[in-house]
């Protein structure tokens, strides 16, 4: 299985490739915990709160 990754950029984590489909951020950590999905981002209170546009899964701490 893959490592997953987080953009250090918007914190959207990926299990392949080396640029973030979200932002297209090369910058990428695999030093990061906790994760939250968004499943609506028109409702969701945490997406509207950390300025999250798509819904995924994303990384709560990114800590490079």
């Amino acid at each position: 299985m893959a490592e997953e990754l987080a953009c250090k950029n918007c914190k959207f984590i990926i299990s392949h490739g080396n640029r973030c489909p979200i932002c297209g951020s090369e910058d990428l950590t695999s030093n990061w915990s906790g994760y939250v999905i968004i499943i609506n981002v028109d409702k969701s209170k945490i997406a509207k709160k950390e300025n999250i546009k798509t819904n995924g899964v994303y990384a709560v701490s990114i800590k490079d």
